[in-house]
Order: structure tokens, then sequence, then C-alpha cells
């Protein structure tokens, strides 16, 4: 018999870890849902997605151990190794996105504050312009603006999400972050420009 559904995450993890493997269910009605969200960012097909969130949950179980809720909450830890099934997933794939590292035409004359004002703009083909900007973006860079602008997610929880906790320098992390988001954004501000003079 399950445990109420009152119950923390960290109660009921302490549960299944007692023998109680039942309860995980609990788990699972929880995070399912947003995890699939999450990897939808990453992975457009749905079906592949849903098995991603499938691996991840039985990875979580298999590695409930491992859990440390002074590292991170439960819900970011399951981020975290649905992260690296969905980044193993598309790896080896032949897709075709703007590299964060080039030189798109343009970029380095953007300023930060540029894709605002173009946001703030409107126009009935913005909204479409900005999806298909992103899906020209790497799954990890969708990943990284919407868990920040989105979800609102703190740089420092992202930060553990995409791997890149520095335990030692964890300013070193969320500097980097910070970066790579300014990139992302004059990246975007460039592609929906070229987008809108392709389709004019």
């Amino acid at each position: 018999m399950q445990i109420g559904k009152n119950r923390s995450d960290e109660e009921v993890i302490q549960r299944v870890l007692e023998g109680h493997q039942e309860d995980f269910a609990l788990l699972v009605e929880r995070h399912a849902s947003a995890l699939l969200h999450f990897v939808g960012r990453m992975i457009l097909v749905r079906e592949e997605a849903e098995e991603v969130v499938q691996d991840a949950l039985l990875v979580a179980y298999q590695r409930l151990h491992d859990f440390d809720a002074q590292r991170a909450s439960f819900a970011v830890w399951l981020r975290r190794i649905t992260f690296n099934i969905a980044t193993h997933h598309l790896r080896g794939r032949h897709l075709s996105f703007i590299a964060l590292e080039e030189n798109v035409n343009g970029i380095q004359t953007t300023t930060d504050a540029d894709l605002d004002r173009l946001l703030s703009e409107g126009g009935p083909d913005l909204r479409d312009l900005l999806d298909r900007a992103l899906e020209q973006l790497r799954p990890e860079e969708r990943t990284l603006l919407h868990l920040f602008y989105t979800d609102g997610q703190p740089l420092s929880e992202i930060a553990f999400i995409l791997g890149l906790t520095d335990e030692a320098h964890p300013a070193r992390a969320v500097s980097v972050l910070t970066s790579r988001l300014h990139r992302i954004r004059k990246k975007l501000y460039v592609t929906i420009k070229r987008l809108r003079n392709e389709y004019r």
C-alpha cells in the first residue's frame, strides 16, 4: 500500500530505500509530466521524448541511493539524469544547427539588448520566427534558455542539471552560463533577423 501523497519527495525516497519499492510510483506521478515537458525542448518527437523520460525514471530508481538532498532537490536531480540521457540519445545524429562557436554573420556587432528590443516590437510573424529560430539552436542551448527564462531556475541549479557544477569554484559555472546566455541571445537575434529577410 502506497503512503499518503502529502509526503515530501525525501520522505518517499526514504521509504523506497527501506524496501517499499511501490512508493516510487508516487514520485513518477509527481514528476513524469514535468520531465516530459523538459525533454520536449531538446527532443521534438514526442514518442522519443517519452522513451527518454521512461529511461530516466528507471535510472533514477536504480540510482536512488545516490540522491543527495544537500546538493540538489529531487526534481533538479531528475532533470540532470534526464538531460544526460537525452544528450546521449541525440549524440551521433546528423542534425543541422547553428553552432554556438560559429561566427554568425553580424553577431559580433549585436548587443544583448537587441533581442529585447526586437521582441518588444511584436508583430504577427514574430512568434513564428522565434519558434523557427529556437529550433535552429542546439538542444542544450534551447534547454538553457527555457530553464532560465521560462522556468526561472537559478543558474546554480541549471549548472547542476547541465553537469557544469564546480564545487571548488561554484561561481565559475554561473559565470560560464551567463556568458552562454548572452551569446545565445545574440544568436537568436541574428537568426530571427535572417529568417525575417528570407520570408519577405
